[in-house]
């Protein structure tokens, strides 16, 4: 029986009482970590590719308008920034330079892996041509850089009379699969052939442009390696009816961004130029940026022209881009003398430009690229050749303090003041010293030669990895 105040309680709600109050207890924490390992990546060399000497389509007599041949040899120089640090030169392999010799192959510069592993020793490596063989006239430098799976190359033309060809180095021990893309005048470029190019391990692949797409006036290139890496360079070539109209290797240019900043633009011979710039022919000889907008919209760009020099006249234009397709820009109506050009565009833009010289009747061009901002301390090796300049490009709000240290000991300094300014140096290697990051380029201008190749960012240092088994 039930007695008096007990209260009966139903059997399921004891059954959903008690596994209540079994949650409302503190489960144990059980938790551990899980497996892993930090592992140091093994050292490994630091490698640069030089693109070597120039080519040209036929032998030396003339013949065989279709075979690749090299002509003359280029002069490297290679440095470290400890003058105890062995620097290994080795050739790589040129199937498509059917003249290709140890002696006159591009280069492979290689420093150890005992000597990179420090972090200490920076070491670059730059070449240089100075030619004057048959339609091949003028200086043609370039710095030998660090392969990529990513670079973009504006120069060049394939229209009558001028003749670009494509320099793929891979100095890597891994082959590399590399797919072109090709913008132009009239927009982005179907070339039959411009995917899927094999670079061989410690080779080098030359491409004539024309072959991929013919009488396209301003291209630019966007190359992509699919599998391995590979450094990227256009040698661009001119003849006006007989007249050797000038030479140039171009190196691999920064990737798209909202702003660039090119430095080191020499104008000169404005007088003799404007003469001559009326007919279709000549009319490559105008100075001009060259513009792409790889995205899918319209840019609004400002573009500003200013002297390298303290009191010098800025310019300012504004301009529009369609996308996809190439914009040449005249730099028209500016004096002798050197620029630097700033430009800012609510899209990402690729960007590079062009200027020409004549000197007694001698014409030659230069292709210039945007500046990356280099951290201190860094390395530059000036390839040999006339007038040559080191152009800092200070885009800080205060002076630069920069010391320069050439390899034999002896040493300068300066202060640059925001914007471009620059120096003359002999050839050489550098270690450059500043006090806040800095841009770089080196030029060269002489009686009727003319040539740039801008200092690239070195490549990110292998870190720790952690792996979980």
């Amino acid at each position: 029986g039930v007695g008096s105040g007990e209260v009966l309680v139903p059997m399921h709600q004891v059954g959903a009482d008690v596994v209540g109050a079994a949650l409302a207890l503190p489960l144990p924490a059980i938790t551990a970590a899980p497996a892993s390992e930090t592992v140091d990546p093994a050292p490994a060399e630091e490698v640069r590719a030089c693109p070597g000497p120039l080519v040209r389509l036929s032998d030396e007599s003339g013949q065989d308008a279709t075979a690749i041949s090299g002509v003359g040899t280029a002069q490297t120089g290679e440095a470290a920034s400890t003058p105890e640090a062995a620097i290994d030169v080795s050739a790589l392999l040129s199937p498509d330079d059917r003249t290709s010799t140890a002696d006159s192959a591009p280069l492979r510069i290689a420093l150890p892996a005992d000597e990179a592993a420090t972090g200490d020793t920076l070491f670059a490596a730059a070449q240089s041509q100075n030619i004057a063989e048959g339609d091949l006239v003028g200086l043609a430098t370039a710095a030998c850089g660090e392969a990529s799976a990513d670079s973009w190359l504006v120069a060049g033309s394939t229209t009558v009379g001028r003749t670009s060809f494509v320099v793929l180095g891979n100095p890597g021990d891994v082959p590399a699969v590399v797919d072109l893309a090709l913008y132009g005048e009239q927009g982005p470029i179907d070339a039959p052939g411009a995917s899927k190019i094999d670079v061989p391990a410690r080779s080098t692949r030359i491409l004539s442009l024309a072959g991929l797409a013919p009488d396209l006036a301003s291209p630019v290139l966007h190359v992509t390696a699919e599998v391995g890496a590979v450094t990227a360079a256009l040698q661009q070539s001119v003849v006006r009816g007989l007249a050797p109209g000038g030479v140039e290797l171009a190196g691999a240019t920064a990737g798209a961004s909202t702003e660039q900043v090119i430095a080191g633009i020499r104008v000169s011979g404005t007088s003799s130029i404007a003469e001559k710039v009326g007919s279709p022919e000549t009319a490559d000889l105008q100075s001009v940026l060259r513009l792409v907008v790889p995205g899918a919209d319209p840019a609004s760009v400002t573009i500003k022209v200013a002297e390298e020099r303290t009191g010098g006249t800025e310019t300012e234009y504004q301009l529009g881009l369609t996308p996809g397709v190439v914009t040449e820009f005249p730099l028209q109506d500016i004096p002798d003398g050197l620029y630097s050009v700033t430009i800012d565009s609510d899209q990402p833009v690729v960007a590079g430009a062009r200027t020409s010289t004549i000197v007694n009747g001698t014409t030659d061009f230069a292709w210039y690229q945007p500046v990356e901002q280099l951290d201190s301390p860094f390395f530059v090796t000036i390839a040999d050749g006339p007038g040559a300049r080191l152009h800092l490009v200070n885009e800080s709000e205060g002076d630069a303090d920069v010391v320069f240290t050439k390899t034999d000991g002896s040493e300068s300094s300066g202060t640059f003041v925001p914007g471009a300014r620059s120096l003359s140096l002999e050839p050489g290697s550098y270690l450059v010293t500043s006090s806040v990051p800095v841009g770089a380029v080196v030029s060269y201008f002489g009686d009727g030669v003319l040539s740039s190749y801008t200092i690239a960012r070195p490549g990110p240092e292998a870190t720790p990895i952690t792996v979980y088994p």
